[in-house]
């Protein structure tokens, strides 16, 4: 039983994480607040979902859009790749104009917006009820002997998210985009595009929500509209602050602690009044750790590790009237 509950933690731990290495991409480094990050996710989960089951049954009481029937890892490509576009689309509207105050305020208006649709429209994605019997990897392998390879999968799934996420951070065009998040105005008049820069860092972090939420889905079996709350985007808020905003590794000991430690902590509590008090006490907790790391320490756990340029030109002192040599650059 133990191994079986370790296994799961470590297979979210393994999903938190890519979420959590998206929005701080978008976040974090380029400086987007995205307040409908989850949004993102809910796409890459129900497209994954309704491309890995079957066409809906003429029961008269389910309905939901696609059901391709697709194997894995089809179903899940087609929902990473509708994530991208569906971002495409929202980035080229909402980045376009708005500055970050107002763009936090449309993403959430449009995030509700999107929520209550497929909560009421129920032949989107069947309603409360949502899209059920996704399978995932080797279907016919044992519970447990799924459940280590799911593991991989997902382990396997966060590195390379990890990998590619790291190489375009240190890549001339993240360093474009931390300026961008440091100051627009400047970085537009060095003749970079914030637009463009803001499009592409929420385009590549949409695809890690994307394969976040279509790994979720495949491995609950589905997604509802109980999964994608507006507050699940402030806990991922939260954990790259707690973590380290700006910084990959940040992103991953914000997802453990925030999103693992509190939770299965919280599941060991003694019983306080009724069931339903429980995610209560863990928003709770999870504001309090957020209020007292951007009181104490607002960088981080891990601060964000600064760029240091010696001077340009230094003088020689070999011998008067000697000619300026450029100073080697740290390793």
């Amino acid at each position: 039983m133990w191994l079986y509950y370790g296994l799961t933690l470590g297979i979210y731990g393994c999903l938190n994480g890519i979420l959590a290495l998206g929005f701080n991409l978008q976040f974090g480094q380029t400086g987007i607040m995205n307040l409908a990050f989850f949004l993102l996710v809910a796409v890459g989960a129900y497209m994954t979902s309704i491309a890995g089951v079957g066409p809906p049954p003429n029961d008269g009481v389910t309905h939901y859009i696609g059901g391709f029937g697709w194997a894995f890892p089809w179903d899940l490509l087609f929902g990473v790749a509708c994530t991208v576009v569906f971002a495409l689309v929202l980035g080229g509207v909402a980045l376009h104009r708005l500055r970050n105050d107002y763009l936090a305020l449309t993403l959430v208006a449009i995030g509700q917006g999107f929520l209550v649709l497929a909560t009421n429209d129920v032949g989107l994605f069947n309603g409360t009820a949502g899209v059920n019997g996704v399978a995932g990897p080797f279907p016919q392998a044992s519970v447990a002997d799924y459940e280590w390879i799911f593991l991989g999968v997902s382990f396997i799934a966060l590195v390379i998210v990890f990998l590619v996420i790291a190489r375009l951070v240190r890549s001339p065009l993240g360093r474009a985009m931390k300026a961008v998040r440091e100051e627009e105005g400047a970085a537009s008049s060095l003749g970079k595009n914030p637009w463009r820069l803001k499009m592409i860092a929420f385009a590549v972090g949409a695809g890690a929500a994307g394969l976040g939420g279509g790994l979720f889905a495949i491995y609950v079996g589905g997604w509802n509209v109980q999964a994608w709350q507006p507050g699940e985007t402030l806990i991922l808020l939260a954990a790259v602050i707690v973590g380290g905003r700006g910084r990959n590794l940040g992103a991953l000991v914000g997802s453990l602690i925030v999103l693992e430690g509190i939770v299965t902590v919280s599941n060991f509590l003694p019983a306080i009044g009724s069931v339903e008090i429980l995610p209560n006490l863990q928003s709770i907790a999870i504001g309090v750790l957020l209020l007292a790391f951007l009181w104490w320490r607002p960088q981080g756990i891990l601060p964000e590790q600064k760029e240091k340029f010696p001077p340009a030109v230094v003088q020689s002192e070999a011998r008067p009237g000697a000619t300026p040599q450029q100073s080697p650059v740290n390793p």
